[in-house]
């Protein structure tokens, strides 16, 4: 058979000489395709196996989900109470607390301890009841979001709750429903950009951001979603499909700040990336007095994130209240925001210290989720991480690979405000006062911010590196890595 012939008169498989490999490994050189099969295969496994309400902080994120599909978008705070909550139906709040203690005796049972045999499980004297409605029972959390990464899970317990599927019915719908909209978001976000498409994959296929997507219903995985399609967005103003119309990409911008303005704050800051064509190369004759006159309306977005943000957690600043008490940590928000704005060098010094001594735990928490999800050693939970960084920075064909120093210093400034901010958060409200290092910042805080770094790196210029041509793709690793962690997953969570 001739090299060029791909298939016989059979479908035998033959040789592509552009590629020098198989057509079988074409999948893997498509970044769209890879995130797609792997994402899928993945999600829908880890959906369905991780253990109900096992998922990290799902039965938190369950609860608020709830209440937002009962039309009750504010999360309720009872005369009394340190915390806010919702109140739940009885029978649901026990059916969640009977799956809750059966992974609780779990979790203990990885650290060498086992409940009692006669351990009386929960019970419906067990639930605080609601005021004026004894038929529910009041279910606090000390943490939630704006309704809007919500919408897909509360739509789904809605549907769920009204065909009578019980709690472990809603469950399993909003777990698919944030699983699809999260692979839909992402999936945009990867075929719209005009570069560095492969750092897209890796970001949306992280273990911590496919636990999230698949398996806690949380508003951080439509804060991860957005915050891709936001930053393929702002690649895709700085280098416009021929025909693209000005003022359809300021709009664009807006709207989309606005929805990553609704979610988690801090990521607003990702959003000055809609600023990158104004410090883009400028073509022969063209200043760049001309090029801000003519782009400016694109700070626009970044504004509208901003403004989007602020107002929400001003409008229920009130309701929100940490557990850092849970865990032994006496906070005092005043004096922790008294002295970020009269000594902020002293947030300064130890969000370094902080970034220094975290750092490695960071990198390895996004690899291995945590240890009683997958209990990598460090060597492992490493190599994970790199697998990961080589297929983020690999290239898509003959894609553009050179940026100009300032958009990389432009990216770096998104990524890193974003950080300060959510550190900001930290400081004040999760670490006492005096603490020389910030706590409360948990790894998967920081999964949206990794699509940033092969911006600002760059990406390999190595033909191993290159999806298009190299011999064997990157991808096949990073297929590898997904199915290790799914197969640890399942032998640690069980």
């Amino acid at each position: 058979m001739d090299e060029t012939t791909t298939t016989d008169d059979t479908g035998t498989v033959g040789r592509d000489p552009a590629t020098g490999g198989s057509r079988a490994l074409g999948l893997l050189r498509n970044p769209l395709h890879v995130f797609l099969v792997l994402g899928v295969l993945a999600g829908v496994y880890l959906a369905c196996v991780v253990p109900h309400f096992g998922g990290v902080d799902e039965t938190a994120h369950f609860y608020r989900s709830y209440q937002i599909s009962t039309g009750q978008f504010v999360p309720e705070k009872p005369a009394g109470s340190q915390f806010s909550g919702a109140c739940i139906p009885v029978d649901v709040v026990l059916s969640v607390d009977r799956d809750a203690f059966v992974y609780y005796g779990h979790l203990i049972s990885l650290q060498g301890k086992h409940l009692p045999a006669d351990a009386p499980g929960p019970t419906a004297a067990d639930v605080k009841r609601c005021a004026g409605d004894p038929s529910t029972g009041f279910v606090s959390f000390s943490t939630f979001g704006s309704p809007v990464p919500y919408i897909p899970q509360a739509t789904a317990i809605l549907i769920a709750r009204k065909a009578g599927l019980g709690a472990d019915g809603m469950l399993i719908a909003g777990r698919f429903a944030a699983l699809v909209v999260y692979l839909l978001l992402v999936a945009l976000a990867i075929k719209r950009a005009p570069r560095a498409k492969w750092a897209f994959v890796a970001t949306g296929l992280l273990p911590a951001a496919i636990m999230q997507a698949s398996s806690s219903i949380s508003h951080d995985a439509m804060t991860t979603a957005l915050v891709l399609l936001v930053v393929s967005s702002a690649l895709r103003a700085a280098d416009p499909p021929e025909g693209t119309r000005f003022r359809n990409t300021v709009i664009e911008a807006v709207v989309l700040g606005v929805l990553l303005g609704s979610c988690k704050p801090g990521y607003a800051a990702v959003a000055v990336l809609y600023l990158l064509p104004l410090f883009g190369h400028l073509p022969d004759g063209v200043r760049r007095a001309q090029v801000v006159r003519e782009r400016w309306p694109l700070v626009l977005g970044p504004i509208a994130a901003v403004i989007t943000t602020a107002g929400w957690n001003a409008a229920v600043g009130d309701l929100w209240r940490t557990d850092a008490d849970y865990f032994g940590i006496q906070t005092r928000p005043k004096v922790q925001k008294h002295q970020l704005v009269h000594a902020p060098w002293d947030f300064a010094t130890d969000m370094v210290r902080t970034i220094w001594n975290e750092i490695l735990g960071w990198i390895k928490s996004l690899a291995d989720v945590g240890p009683s999800v997958t209990h990598w050693g460090w060597v492992i939970a490493f190599l994970v991480a790199a697998v990961y960084a080589v297929n983020a920075l690999q290239r898509d064909g003959d894609e553009p690979t050179a940026v100009p120093i300032a958009q990389r210093l432009l990216a770096f400034v998104a990524g890193a405000g974003a950080l300060v901010v959510i550190l900001a958060g930290s400081y004040v409200y999760y670490t006492e006062p005096g603490n020389s290092v910030i706590t409360g910042l948990h790894p998967r805080y920081l999964v949206p911010l990794t699509v940033l770094v092969p911006l600002i790196v760059g990406p390999l210029r190595f033909r191993w590196a290159n999806a298009a041509k190299a011999r064997v793709p990157l991808a096949a690793l990073l297929a590898l890595v997904v199915v290790f962690f799914c197969v640890s997953l399942t032998f640690r969570m069980y």
